[in-house]
């Protein structure tokens, strides 16, 4: 297939590391992802992609490969994030959570396609995790150099405070060839200055107009009197009146604080998770207006374009969301590895 950039997206998800590697100019031949609502998505964005809408177990790197029409060695950048509810800090991090083993099922995908280049993204918890010792020196075993390193997605102009560990790694090269993030985006002259809540919101159309994802929700008068008790611009539920605290509150005393808090305009949002649209589960209500975000300013948030489609109930576009790779991260994961797969 020449030097082109092409990639294979497993565990797409709703299509964010797509969107992003598009953006850089990528050709985005397959993708693999099992969740219904998530495969909607994908298919309304892009149509174009082989979808494979199967649990990544259940798919033989050979089948993608027929579908395609790839020999080993041909693919630029093979990209793999697998689920992350395993390793987060948030939850129960189970060590036996099936999804756990979902990273060494990448490992038959490098070993048979060979990519140039490979890509993923993960929380950083999982750089402790056995299986990834595992992962890397399989990885190495099969001549790629590899490069692991935490980082904050709002490094790179994404309006949100996102942890994440990005691990890179390049066929035939040495773990010292393999350049960081910083790398792509110090070449493309970008600049360093974050991106604000304020900034990402700029493009959205009205609120409560055509777009279903983007309207006023409605609440219960006891939870709207709590939103509205919250200072504009940062406040948080340390500054409700006793009087409307809920009982779990109560019993967490001062921990927990992010939970109905509001966004700063002039700063980047905090981490978005699969109920980032609830106000009892994050510092997710607006800046200003007494309500939480809503799924299209969360998107946003998300660098998703202002009109991407999602498909899917409330809760399951919420979950997609919260799930996704930034897009304007995954563009950058795709430049750091376009010198490569081109030389």
């Amino acid at each position: 297939m020449g030097r082109e950039l092409t990639a294979i997206d497993l565990f797409a998800g709703a299509g964010g590391v797509t969107a992003g590697l598009k953006a850089a100019n990528y050709r985005v031949l397959a993708a693999v992802e099992m969740d219904r609502d998530a495969c909607a998505t994908y298919a309304a964005n892009h149509g174009e992609v082989t979808l494979l809408s199967r649990d990544i177990r259940a798919v033989t790197p050979d089948e993608v490969m027929a579908a395609v029409n790839l020999v080993p060695g041909d693919l630029g950048l093979l990209t793999a994030c697998a689920p992350c509810q395993g390793f987060s800090t948030l939850g129960k991090r189970r060590v036996d959570d099936e999804r756990n083993d979902l990273l060494l099922a990448i490992l038959p995908w490098v070993e048979k396609l060979l990519p140039m280049t490979l890509a993923f993204e993960n929380v950083p918890r999982l750089q402790a995790d056995p299986r990834f010792s595992r992962f890397v020196a399989r990885l190495r075993e099969l001549g790629y150099g590899v490069r692991d390193e935490p980082l904050d997605a709002a490094e790179f102009r994404v309006p949100q405070r996102r942890r994440r560990l990005v691990a890179v790694a390049w066929k035939d090269a040495s773990d010292a060839e393999v350049p960081g993030l910083e790398a792509a985006r110090d070449s493309a002259g970008e600049t360093r200055d974050p991106m604000w809540v304020r900034d990402a919101w700029t493009d959205l159309d009205p609120i409560d107009g055509d777009d279903r994802l983007h309207r006023t929700p409605t609440y219960p008068k006891d939870v709207l009197d709590r939103i509205k008790a919250i200072p504009k611009d940062g406040g948080s539920r340390r500054d409700l009146p006793e009087e409307l605290w809920l009982a779990c509150h109560r019993r967490v005393g001062t921990n927990a604080t992010s939970a109905y808090g509001r966004m700063r305009w002039d700063d980047v949002a905090p981490t978005l998770t699969t109920r980032c649209v609830s106000p009892s589960c994050g510092r997710f209500l607006h800046p200003e207006e007494d309500r939480a975000i809503t799924l299209r300013e969360a998107a946003a948030l998300q660098t998703f374009h202002p009109h991407y489609v999602f498909e899917g109930g409330r809760m399951a576009v919420e979950a997609q969301i919260g799930n996704a790779v930034p897009v304007r991260l995954a563009t950058t994961i795709g430049k750091l590895n376009e010198a490569r797969i081109l030389a």
